[in-house]
């Protein structure tokens, strides 16, 4: 890896998410609205979403040699979404083990930094109709060569 390529370590940390779980579809930059969830039958087969954060300069670890050398972190939250409570609590605790302490080549371990149990999504009606459970995690990364820089489709 060259650079600070964050794409990279993305496209790692889905691809280890797809490998563990080979039943879930997994759907990155999955924006959800109030429309698509009334959409989203109660039958649904459990899914997985993830929403990546942006690089962040660590403001602990700067480097007397310039911005480059210095530490960064990132993250991303990381969600169930499941017809049934059990199955969204068992499935985003299997994912939670599953990506505590793992790290992409050339990046820290991926660290939680919160989440939240899993909540209900009703119908207009008060109906509950699916069910939703979010964590997000961290992780620090430095430029193994800090200095070039990455370029797309690299």
């Amino acid at each position: 890896m060259a650079g600070l390529d964050l794409v990279q370590v993305q496209e790692d940390i889905y691809d280890h998410v797809v490998l563990s779980f080979p039943g879930y579809k997994v759907y990155q930059d999955f924006i959800l609205n109030d429309q698509q969830l009334e959409k989203i039958d109660a039958r649904v087969k459990p899914f997985i979403i993830i929403s990546w954060d942006s690089l962040r300069r660590s403001a602990r670890n700067a480097s007397f040699a310039g911005v480059r050398f210095d530490e960064y972190y990132s993250g991303f939250s990381i969600g169930v979404i499941a017809p049934t409570p059990t199955q969204c609590r068992r499935a985003m605790n299997y994912i939670t083990d599953a990506l505590i302490g793992w790290s992409p080549d050339g990046v820290g371990k991926l660290v939680p930094t919160g989440g939240i149990g899993s909540f209900v999504v009703s119908e207009r009606s008060g109906i509950p109709h699916l069910y939703m459970s979010m964590s997000s995690f961290v992780f620090p990364m430095n430029a193994i060569d800090p200095g070039s820089n990455i370029s797309p489709g690299s």
